[in-house]
């Protein structure tokens, strides 16, 4: 109706005519305002401990018929960030990327936060890769530590990355503490590798920063993009 009014109107040409009204376009622009505020100088991390701290006691993830509180997941987190301190990698490089392969489960959440927590990045693998795309990924990425899971061992090829197996691995001993690290915003905060539709795959590196944004709309389910486990927020 509006550009059959137009046309009646006005006869320049048909590219010139309006096709919205004028309350219309008012209503597209209000609705093109995305421009959020968001802590730009706040880690994941930081924002994780900053919910902790106002719901200690909520749910925090919801995996099958499993589920851990804020305070659960934080103490198991942590346990696993201090035993990757423990590890030689973490003490001779600064912000060093760790793989993780795990199944869907709790375990992928907790190894998630806990490498963010030790001040590393992680590098999300897909079991269901090729071996030949695993084994690209662990070089290329130069991993010191794989986190993984032992029923997976058989599927994955060799490597001279440590591999610390979350099922296995007993990290009851390990502190429950959150630990004390300088992360930075502008520390990463994983590398994600694209499909290599047009070559070999390659590494994209994400900042700390660069995930505040998708946080304020998402929570911590960017965290777990890939699983069905479902971190909350609040």
């Amino acid at each position: 109706m509006t550009i059959l009014q137009a046309i009646l109107t006005d006869s320049s040409s048909i590219a010139a005519l309006p096709i919205l009204t004028a309350s219309e376009i008012q209503q597209l622009q209000t609705w093109n305002q995305t421009q959020m505020d968001y802590p730009k100088n706040l880690t994941i991390v930081a924002l994780f401990e900053q919910q902790l701290a106002k719901t200690p006691d909520n749910i925090a993830v919801v995996f099958e018929n499993q589920s851990l509180t804020y305070r659960q997941l934080n103490a198991k987190a942590n346990q696993l960030a201090h035993k990757l301190l423990s590890l030689s990698a973490f003490k001779d490089t600064h912000n060093p990327l760790i793989a993780i392969c795990v199944e869907r489960s709790l375990d992928m959440l907790i190894g998630l936060l806990g490498i963010l927590k030790a001040g590393g990045a992680y590098v999300p693998i897909d079991i269901n890769y090729p071996t030949e795309r695993i084994a690209y990924m662990l070089n290329d990425s130069a991993a010191p530590v794989l986190l993984t899971q032992s029923q997976l061992q058989a599927q994955l090829p060799k490597t001279e990355s440590a591999v610390v197996y979350l099922d296995e691995t007993h990290f009851a001993s390990q502190a429950q503490h959150n630990p004390s690290l300088p992360i930075q915003s502008n520390d990463l905060a994983y590398v994600i590798y694209t499909s290599g539709s047009t070559g070999q795959p390659k590494g994209v590196e994400i900042e700390h920063s660069s995930l505040i944004n998708i946080y304020q709309s998402w929570g911590f389910c960017l965290l777990s993009k890939s699983t069905s486990c479902t971190l909350a927020n609040g």
